[in-house]
């Protein structure tokens, strides 16, 4: 598709909370959009930034996944052989100078779908519609990234008193909206996601099929804490794409691109063109390995050879082997199913989910029963479920086989930041680094504060 100029003025231009220009002038041999096409090609790069894992705002890359995991209790920070830069960083507060940027970083993204969405959603080609599905879910997929790791996790009965993300539904470079609180951004998100669900997006070449906006939604809902429509959206895609076991589980795990189409049962991946690069394999190989999985998480397979994720995900020193994946995958919506059902205190359902995973990793498994439910380990990190209530042996046993199915792909921060928040502290080099709870949602930086008085720091970062 052909490049057009204003493609590279909107990418170099800031969004309008920082930055008083946005194509105010248009000089000889530029051209403005003005087709489908024009538009279309503001998107294109953003899907091949998925594809090549070249951008940490959507689905996120190498670097991403491997800062998430760091900063979580998977690996053992204290035993590390080396941090020698910012991939490996020892605790969350390493990152935060350069955790100021991803509001505004995730901002000029959501500019680009709403210059789309402003131009293009009103139009009846097939085109159209796919470019306007597209964008739609896009600014979702930003908008519950940054309500992720800029807002406090969401507390049904606290729900219009968290701060939110500033509602920006199209594009006006004067406006300077604040932040509202986290149950509107949460509206917001759902109601793009359904419009995009709405159009019936299913061309895989533009990444962001029907099936993607779906899994989000499952996403959106389960932060939420909406447990009945997180049930219902996860199981329609477990439907469609079910659980692999063996030799196919393993194959998906440890899957190197390119990929001729998604292995396994992965509903959305990022890199999937192209070959291994060096940095993939810097990460994988180097960085992934400077420390080792933490002895809680190793324990956590109490079956060990006889699951094939012990043997899949380290080895016998305790150092990494699983590819560091950016993915969705149905996977995911099970174990989001089995905790809904927990808390909406439907234990038979909770039980058979949390079972038909562990059958599709387990060899010779015996189901679990109520009765035979692990006891709650009360030295853990995490005590309390989403809700604030301490764990029950079903909860934590949903929450466990989470954390084993989901490492090395960025899961694991934020069920520390959905459940509890706890405060924790790793020691290296003779310093005592500490997790405090307010860590856990990053700050906004303090330009973009003083360009928009309406917007409010998070607490700890005043």
């Amino acid at each position: 598709m052909k490049r057009y100029i204003v493609y590279i003025l909107l990418i170099f231009s800031g969004f309008c909370v920082s930055c008083d220009e946005y194509l105010e002038t248009k000089t000889y041999g530029e051209i403005l959009p003005e087709t489908t096409e024009d538009y279309a090609s503001l998107i294109h790069t953003h899907l091949y930034n998925i594809e090549a894992s070249t951008s940490d705002k959507i689905l996120g890359n190498f670097n991403d996944v491997l800062r998430w995991e760091c900063f979580s209790d998977n690996l053992n920070a204290s035993l590390s052989k080396s941090v020698s830069n910012s991939y490996t960083p020892i605790y969350v507060g390493s990152y935060i100078g350069s955790a100021i940027y991803r509001f505004n970083n995730l901002f000029q993204v959501v500019r680009d779908a709403n210059v789309v969405l402003d131009n293009v959603k009103e139009k009846d080609s097939e085109l159209d519609k796919k470019i306007t599905a597209v964008a739609y879910t896009l600014r979702a997929v930003l908008y519950y990234n940054m309500m992720r790791e800029l807002c406090e996790p969401y507390e049904k009965q606290r729900a219009t008193e968290i701060m939110g993300v500033p509602i920006v539904d199209h594009f006006d470079m004067e406006a300077k909206p604040g932040r509202g609180n986290i149950q509107e951004t949460v509206d917001f998100i759902i109601e793009d996601l359904k419009r995009a669900i709405s159009l019936n997006q299913i061309d895989e070449e533009y990444i962001f099929t029907v099936d993607v906006a779906k899994a989000y939604l499952a996403r959106t809902y389960f932060w939420a804490q909406d447990w009945k429509n997180a049930v219902a959206t996860a199981k329609e895609l477990l439907d469609k794409y079910p659980l692999i076991e063996g030799e196919e589980y393993e194959a998906m795990i440890q899957s190197t691109p390119p990929f001729t189409t998604k292995p396994g049962n992965v509903i959305l991946c990022s890199y999937n063109r192209g070959t291994l690069s060096t940095a993939f394999k810097t990460r994988y190989s180097t960085d992934s390995r400077r420390r080792p999985v933490s002895l809680k998480f190793a324990e956590l397979f109490k079956e060990k050879e006889k699951d094939i994720r012990y043997k899949l995900f380290f080895d016998k020193t305790f150092l990494n082997t699983k590819r560091l994946n950016m993915q969705i995958r149905s996977a995911e919506m099970c174990l989001i199913m089995a905790e809904s059902y927990a808390h909406l205190q439907d234990e038979d359902n909770a039980l058979l989910y949390l079972n038909s995973l562990r059958a599709k990793r387990i060899t010779d498994y015996v189901p679990l029963t109520m009765s035979s439910l692990p006891a709650v380990d009360n030295s853990a990190l995490v005590t309390v479920d989403a809700e604030g209530k301490a764990l029950t042996p079903l909860m934590a046993s949903i929450l466990n086989e989470r954390r084993k199915e989901l490492y090395m792909e960025g899961d694991r921060w934020f069920e520390l930041k959905r459940n509890g928040r706890p405060e924790f502290w790793v020691g290296y080099n003779g310093i005592k680094s500490t997790t405090w709870k307010y860590l856990y949602t990053f700050p906004l930086w303090k330009q973009d504060l003083r360009v928009n008085p309406n917007l409010v720091q998070n607490e700890g970062y005043e």
